[in-house]
């Protein structure tokens, strides 16, 4: 009888130790990524690619993803940002979204905007995007269905550099206005568009 208790015994310690080897194991394995880090890489035939990775709050890597290898042009055909717990990653005509704590890849959209891609995003996560050659402004919703689209071409301004998002309006700034009188980064020329219906209200320059 004693025989068999202390056989009982080893075997439920070695159950015992196996569990608590298992559980550190997932534990390690389950390491979420809180931040990002990018670097952009050169081939020898001309073109580009970045490789964005996630890191946990120690610094340790978790995940790397590769976009699409390009050509170098004026403007960049690829564009990220971290987002709540994602990231998204605007690789020409393709936007990826990833989860930020593992990198999964959670979607990925067909876009109409290859290059320069100037974004902004509101608290319904619909994104408001055009590109630094394009005259038109798109409203997606988070399943990447089109809401709205609207060309400025007949205002004349050109060359988008930034995308603003604020309580139902969205203001894009360009460098080039109607009359052509040089270049401008200081916000001087915009256009805001009514968020909802994409109808311009009001425009600068």
């Amino acid at each position: 009888m004693k025989k068999f208790k202390r056989m009982l015994l080893v075997i439920l310690l070695a159950a015992g130790c196996a569990t608590m080897f298992s559980k550190t194991t997932v534990n390690v394995s389950a390491a979420k990524a809180v931040k990002i880090k990018t670097k952009y890489k050169y081939t020898k035939n001309g073109k580009y690619y970045l490789l964005i990775s996630g890191y946990t709050k120690k610094n340790k890597k978790v995940w790397t993803r590769k976009s699409d290898r390009h050509i170098a042009a004026q403007v960049s055909q690829i564009a990220y940002k971290k987002r709540k717990n994602q990231v998204y990653l605007f690789d020409g005509k393709k936007l990826k979204i990833y989860r930020l704590s593992s990198g999964k890849k959670l979607k990925q959209i067909k876009l109409k905007i290859a290059a320069g891609h100037s974004f902004a995003f509101d608290s319904k996560d619909n994104l408001y995007l055009t590109g630094y050659f394009y005259n038109t402004v798109y409203k997606l919703d988070k399943k990447g269905r089109t809401k709205w689209r609207t060309n400025i071409k007949r205002l004349g301004f050109s060359n988008a550099y930034g995308t603003k998002y604020k309580k139902g309006v969205l203001t894009v700034y360009y460098e080039i206005n109607p009359m052509n009188s040089g270049l401008d980064t200081e916000k001087n020329f915009y256009v805001k568009f009514n968020a909802k219906n994409g109808k311009i209200l009001k425009y600068r320059g």
